[in-house]
């Protein structure tokens, strides 16, 4: 990867001319494009949006342009991290988020899934349209391993086995989980459910055989046993946390892996057990009336989480007992949270347009 590198680097005084676009509490708010991903290293009390983006020798604030879908660090350096954008394709980081690439040898467009590989930091996938793509050269080539006949189709989410990552698994939007054991040369659909589309899939930190797949409807599918046998979490909903049927984001409490969260249109639940019982955090607004649209566990401690609605990014350090709720640094809506693994006051925020009425 070394020589992707040398080809970020560039003046100091190139950031300085394009400016920080800081925005914290004696700072003033960034003017002009402020999308794409900005970072906060004190929990959110500062943010600065990560505008900086190199073409060659060129660097210009593009990267405040960047549409996120999803974000994904390298497991083996986190200052390595991927952004799936909805109109550039593909971009990356090496730095830390200071400055940004797009991948040019991937098509541009709209990449739903990116995930890379935890044992080779040169190896990652990317999910297109019908089709996924890897690279085994730190970007600079990407093959298509796999495309659905049906154009229709897209594939939404993206895991690799962090134990073993010759093992993939691919979610669709019409209810489709896939796994691939060869490293993505060939796929087969170990679960499927009509109707429904995947919005989230999360595999267990500790047991990579303990897979949660969330759906538009269905509730969660859930594998002991790495895709052989699926059970459904939809009944252990019950009445009263119907909207959590369809899901927006699951997310694991990294030091305790039976406790589970589950994003939805009625707020945040939380589950102790796996998902067999479930309880409402109390956020700042009643159940119903805002909308999430990503939450993050800090990874060095589960008592902090932090989500994002279209306006506030809001912070709890009790576990969700009690939040703290602060104005996005932006005047476009959170979609993905990331913290970093081992210092839990780098936050990254990545954002979209607002949604149009």
């Amino acid at each position: 990867m070394n020589s992707i590198v040398t080809r970020v680097l560039f003046p100091l005084a190139a950031l300085v001319f394009l400016g920080q676009g800081c925005f914290g509490p004696s700072q003033p708010k960034a003017t002009g494009p402020d999308g794409g991903v900005w970072k906060t290293k004190d929990r959110g009390l500062a943010w600065v949006n990560k505008r900086a983006l190199v073409t060659g020798p060129k660097v210009t604030a593009d990267a405040s342009n960047f549409s996120v879908v999803a974000m994904a660090f390298d497991p083996q350096d986190a200052n390595a991290i991927y952004a799936a954008t909805a109109e550039h394709g593909l971009a990356f980081s090496l730095d830390a988020g200071e400055s940004w690439q797009i991948s040019r040898a991937l098509p541009q467009g709209r990449v739903n899934a990116v995930a890379v590989d935890s044992k080779n930091k040169c190896t990652v996938y990317a999910a297109m349209a019908n089709k996924i793509f890897k690279t085994e050269t730190c970007t600079r080539d990407w093959n298509q391993i796999f495309f659905d006949p049906q154009t229709s189709k897209q594939f939404t989410q993206l895991v690799v086995d962090w134990f073993n990552p010759t093992i993939l698994y691919a979610g669709t939007s019409d209810g489709d989980v896939l796994k691939s054991t060869d490293a993505g040369i060939s796929w087969q659909v170990v679960k499927r459910i009509d109707g429904v589309g995947v919005s989230s899939m999360i595999m267990d930190p500790r047991d990579s055989r303990l897979l949660y797949v969330g759906t538009n409807g269905e509730g969660i599918l859930k594998t002991l046993d790495g895709g052989n046998t699926w059970l459904q979490i939809k009944k252990q909903f019950g009445d009263e946390f119907r909207e959590a049927r369809r899901v927006v984001q699951i997310a694991l409490d990294p030091r305790n892996s039976n406790i589970l969260f589950v994003v939805s249109k009625f707020g945040i639940i939380r589950s102790e057990d796996q998902g067999e019982t479930w309880s409402a955090l109390p956020l700042t607004s009643p159940p119903g009336t805002v909308k999430i649209t990503a939450l993050a566990v800090d990874p060095t401690d589960s008592a902090k989480l932090i989500y994002t609605g279209p306006a506030t990014l809001i912070l709890s350090a009790d576990g969700g007992k009690t939040w703290t709720a602060k104005k996005l640094p932006t005047s476009k809506i959170g979609s993905t949270l990331l913290v970093d693994p081992k210092n839990g006051d780098v936050i990254y925020l990545g954002t979209q347009p607002p949604e149009k009425k």
